[in-house]
């Protein structure tokens, strides 16, 4: 019975916690650490591992997704657009099904994921034709970048605040000459987190690359 009791383990009155946030809520001396949630609770998809970061956040308990794709990837030979892809593919021990992820970005009041693409003489969202994009949960091409919101079609966050390096273009990279530029940001829309695909273009010739970087899911607070 000694899982029935409010200590510093994932289990509040005998139930596994949905999120860190409510782990931590039961807890306020957790600490940060590896832990099982359950979004769904019982008879639902199978609980899986997260790391709770509890001090992030003015210490809300917050629940991080790791991924296959945090380092910094190149992109090189790939010239029409989204010709390259990569698929994210999201780590916990009983991580299965994108739904679990689902569950727990729909009860959490606030997730965000970084993303950026560093640049040379290739362009993202330019003028409304899209040569790099990432794809949503539901795999929806989304042509709005980090530090944008979906209302901002084919803006990076530049875009939003007109600082790009050309103010007549969108993001950074889309002024495409051969100079290192970058556009990154969070994006915060949780109906569509997580990111499933990266897909870029405009790599073929031997003046033209782009690294891309996208960080760990993060979800806090309860809906």
């Amino acid at each position: 019975m000694n899982d029935c009791l409010i200590t510093l383990n994932t289990y509040l009155f005998c139930h596994l916690a949905r999120t860190c946030s409510e782990l931590k809520s039961y807890s306020s001396r957790g600490t940060s650490g590896s832990y099982v949630i359950d979004p769904d609770g019982e008879g639902g998809y199978d609980p899986f591992t997260v790391f709770c970061n509890m001090t992030d956040k003015n210490g809300v308990g917050v629940t991080v997704i790791s991924h296959d794709s945090e380092d910094r990837m190149l992109v090189n030979g790939y010239q029409g657009r989204g010709t390259y892809m990569r698929a994210i593919t999201y780590s916990g021990e009983g991580l299965t099904s994108v739904a679990q992820l689902v569950n727990l970005i729909d009860i959490s009041s606030h997730c965000e994921q970084f993303i950026k693409y560093e640049c040379y003489g290739s362009v993202l969202l330019k003028n409304g034709d899209a040569y790099g994009w990432w794809v949503s949960r539901d795999l929806v091409k989304m042509t709005y970048w980090g530090g944008a919101s979906p209302a901002d079609s084919y803006k990076c966050a530049c875009g939003v605040t007109s600082t790009c390096a050309d103010p007549s273009y969108g993001c950074n990279c889309d002024v495409n000459n051969e100079v290192w530029r970058e556009d990154s940001g969070f994006l915060t829309e949780k109906s569509h987190l997580p990111v499933l695909q990266l897909k870029f273009g405009d790599t073929d010739l031997s003046n033209e690359k782009g690294y891309h970087t996208l960080g760990k899911l993060r979800c806090y607070g309860m809906d």
